[in-house]
Order: structure tokens, then sequence, then C-alpha cells
């Protein structure tokens, strides 16, 4: 009988080591878009259908949030789109990245590392949009996104673009 009280708890708590931390990352930099503001998204690359697909994300998520899309707006927005495995880090190797920490590397995006019964190997998805004046051709704001997860859908991009989307505006 008391196996079976500490057994199942303890099962629930090792399980729990399966899922991978959802949580979303953002960073911005920048004044931020003004709220109605009218866009221009850059092409998505050539033969690249995720990037296309996040293109297309990121002029709903601009419409959902009140901004007009057009080819010849005042503002250009360019983005950058990755999916990659989460155990894969990108590091800052420049040398205006100043001095390192202990372990030697200034991570931009550090890796992810594989808990005890993690389900899957997991990915990451990441993207930066940048928002820049056409005409005084200045940063109005620099957003960057990440999430990790097992597997992701539409949805998942979907969501990163309205995050980032919602991160860029002016406060």
């Amino acid at each position: 009988m008391i196996s079976a009280r500490i057994g199942l708890p303890m099962a629930l708590v090792l399980l729990a080591g399966c899922a991978i931390n959802q949580d979303l990352r953002l960073g911005r930099s920048g004044p931020g878009l003004a709220p109605g503001a009218t866009v221009a998204i850059t092409a998505a690359p050539e033969g690249n259908a995720e990037a296309a697909r996040f293109a297309a994300a990121l002029t709903d998520a601009l419409a959902g949030q009140g901004y007009r899309v057009s080819g010849s707006a005042p503002v250009t927005a360019v983005f950058g789109f990755a999916r990659r495995d989460r155990a894969i880090g990108t590091a800052d190797g420049s040398a205006a990245a100043g001095s390192t920490p202990a372990g030697g590397i200034t991570w931009i995006s550090a890796p992810g590392r594989k808990r005890l019964l993690q389900s899957c190997r997991g990915e990451r998805l990441r993207a930066t949009l940048a928002f820049y004046a056409r005409e005084e051709q200045g940063l109005i704001a620099r957003v960057t996104g990440e999430i990790d997860g097992c597997t992701f859908t539409q949805d998942g991009i979907d969501a990163l673009a309205k995050a980032l989307v919602r991160e860029a505006a002016v406060r």
C-alpha cells in the first residue's frame, strides 16, 4: 500500500522530464514600430518554403495588430528564420564580442541540453525581425525570438511571428 502511494507520485515526477520547456524567449532593441504603420516585407529566399510560410505568418501577424502591408511602404521589414536541432547553438564569433565567459563562448542562442527521459531530440525555431525606415535609413526595431519543442507545425510558426510583431511595437 505504501509503495503505491509513493510510486505514482514518483512516476509522475519522472515523466514530467519528458517535455521540453516551450518558453518563448524574446529580445528587442530600437524605439519600436508605430501603431498603424505601413510595412513592406522583404521576399523570402526562392526555394525556401519554410521562410515563405514565415513571411506569410508575418503578414498575417502585422495585419492582426493593425499594421498595413504594402510593397511601397516607408518601413521595410527584413527577417531571418531558422528551424534547427535544439542541441546546436549559435555563438558570437566577432572580435567585438569582448570578454567571454568562463566557458570561452559568448552564446547568441545557447544549445539546449537533452533532459533525462526527454521523449525527443527537440528542435528550435528562431527568428529575427528588423524594421527600417526607408527615408531616414535608420533602425526602428529589431526583435529576436526563439522557442524549443519536439516538433512544430504552422501554428508554432504563426505564434512566433505574432510574438515578434507584438514585441516590436512602440511601448
